[in-house]
This record gives structure tokens, sequence and C-alpha cells, in this order.
């Protein structure tokens, strides 16, 4: 694959809001800070992004093509799905510091819109008319497990996380 130079500056530029936001309340944080500190100018920042938040949907968009690339198969089945859950965990593991400066800064709601976009992508082709809420109530399942997971600084392993979500959005209380 090769990259462009667009590609670099979005890169640049969301590690540099990610570091403002180490030390810095996310509402005080300026587009020329984000600009100074990705080492672009204020009109790169703008080819690229019209706000802040846009930065971090960026992030989740590019998280997910990565993780996308890594998916092999469709989930068909009960234990296909949790698979790709206990992948997903993975994930926030390894982005668990960023998840939670997101949480710090109260702007939860843009990761769960980005669970929603994904859940409904994944869905797309097996949800009917009938059931076209499922995929909303496994995103607000994940998304809200994962977040207090998260802000617990995910101290339980994800086996525990899994069995949570399993029991919740798979199988009831009652497993």
């Amino acid at each position: 694959m090769q990259y462009t130079s667009g590609d670099y500056s979005r890169h640049y530029i969301t590690e540099a809001l990610f570091r403002l936001m180490e030390d810095n309340p996310f509402n005080e944080i300026t587009i020329s800070d984000v600009a100074k500190k990705a080492g672009v100018g204020r009109a790169t920042f703008y080819r690229y992004f019209n706000s802040k938040e846009d930065v971090l949907k960026f992030f989740f968009d590019r998280t997910k093509s990565e993780f996308s690339s890594e998916q092999i198969y469709r989930p068909r089945c009960k234990e296909d799905y949790l698979d790709v859950i206990k992948r997903v965990l993975i994930y926030i593991k390894k982005y668990k510091q960023r998840l939670q400066l997101l949480a710090k800064a109260h702007l939860e709601y843009i990761y769960l819109d980005y669970v929603d976009r994904a859940l409904s992508d994944l869905f797309k082709n097996e949800i009917d008319d009938d059931n076209r809420y499922k995929a909303a109530g496994y995103a607000g399942a994940i998304s809200n497990i994962t977040l207090h997971w998260i802000k617990s600084d995910c101290k339980d392993d994800e086996e525990t996380v899994l069995q949570a979500f399993s029991c919740i959005a798979l199988g009831g209380f009652g497993d």
C-alpha cells in the first residue's frame, strides 16, 4: 500500500490531538494548537477535517479499517460473534489510553456513534425489517460495557467482559 502526503497529514494531526488531550481539556485545545503540534498549517488541518471531533471520528474509521482488514470471515453463529467481540476487546485494550481520553473529555457519544455505525454495517445484510433495532441494541451493550471496562482501566480480563456481553446481548440473563 502506498501512502499519500494526505495520509501522513491526517496521521500526524490525529496523533497531535491525542497528545494534546493528555495534558489539556478538549474544549481548550484550538485548531492552531493541533496544527502546530502536528507540524502542519491550519489550512492543511482544514483540508482534511472540519473540527476536532472529525479528527476523532477519523481515528475510529482508521481503526475500523485496520480491524476489518484482519477479519477473515463473516460471523454466522453465536460463537463467531463472540469471537469478533473478543477481537474487538483486544483492540479496545490496545487503544485504551485514547478511549480514556475521550471519556475524560465527555466525548463518549463519538464512540457510541462509531460502534453503532460499525454494527449497522456488520448486520446490514443480516437483519430483516422486523429486527432493525438489533444492531442498535448490540451497539448499546458493547459501548456501555466497554466504556465501563475502559473507565476501570481494563482491570478485568477480556473473558469476563465477553461473558457479560454474551449474557446481556446474546443469551439473556439466565446464562
